[in-house]
């Protein structure tokens, strides 16, 4: 009995100073970049974000990993559209969706945020490539509140219906869905009932958005928020809640610039 138990000391001690493979060096920069694209990217600091993303890419890029390159292309692109830079975003994502040798998630999401680019300069193009974007999202779409939030957001103003449906879609989801999306459709939300003239219904859920977007603490959505509340405080001729629009949404675009700084 001693012997066996010599005998499985012996073999468990020599599989444990057995070296660990090492990852290869290439793949070991791609993946630290990556750690480091998403640190950057929660902290907000955009520029260090797309750099490190850029670093991943050239690396999964060199070693013939299409997904990891995939992955890294849609973190640049994004950090690139929050900097304002929508030109270098859809370069970047130029012939992604249709490329085979990515797999098909990352082509849909490649096609959604096209889409997303192009929303408020093209919105037949955005059409175009939001269909693109359902066509190759597989059952059960992981980004379907993404798209119907988008679908929402092209559908505002020319089908109100169909506006209102898709956030209905969106809402109904409720907790089970990311804190983004929700706060996105309760904006929409807002928007469109200022378009119907329903300026108290829009001012509810336009806080609800902000509730949201405080807690999620991102500047971006938050600009977004209070521009919007500049514009139902102009629609009402509200002067002391358009003051306080802007001066929040000063406050901010004085600690970072995000797209609805531009609009100051």
């Amino acid at each position: 009995m001693r012997i066996q138990i010599l005998a499985m000391a012996l073999l468990l001690a020599a599989c444990a100073s057995e070296p660990k493979v090492a990852q290869p060096p290439r793949l070991a920069v791609a993946e630290s970049a990556m750690k480091a694209a998403q640190r950057a990217w929660r902290a907000e600091h955009y520029a260090d974000a797309a750099t490190s993303w850029q670093t991943a890419f050239d690396a999964y890029r060199s070693v013939d990993h299409w997904a990891g390159q995939g992955e890294a292309r849609l973190g640049l692109a994004r950090a690139f559209a929050r900097q304002g830079e929508v030109a270098a975003a859809g370069n970047v994502l130029a012939g992604m969706p249709e490329q085979a040798l990515f797999p098909i998630a990352l082509r849909g999401r490649a096609a959604y945020q096209l889409a997303v680019l192009s929303a408020r300069t093209q919105p037949d193009e955005a059409g175009r490539r939001l269909a693109q974007a359902r066509a190759l999202c597989a059952s059960p779409c992981a980004i379907a509140a993404q798209l119907d939030n988008l679908e929402a957001r092209l559908n505002l103003a020319r089908d109100p219906a169909l506006a209102a449906a898709r956030i209905a879609n969106v809402l109904a989801l409720g907790e089970a869905l990311a804190l983004a999306e929700r706060a996105h459709a309760h904006r929409l939300q807002a928007e469109l009932q200022l378009n119907a003239g329903a300026v108290p219904a829009a001012r509810q859920a336009l806080q609800q958005a902000i509730t949201l977007d405080k807690e999620l603490a991102d500047s971006a959505f938050l600009a977004d928020d209070f521009a919007l509340l500049a514009r139902i405080a102009r629609a009402t001729g509200d002067a002391d809640l358009l003051l306080e629009a802007q001066t929040r949404l000063a406050s901010l675009c004085a600690a970072i610039r995000v797209p609805a700084c531009r609009e100051i």
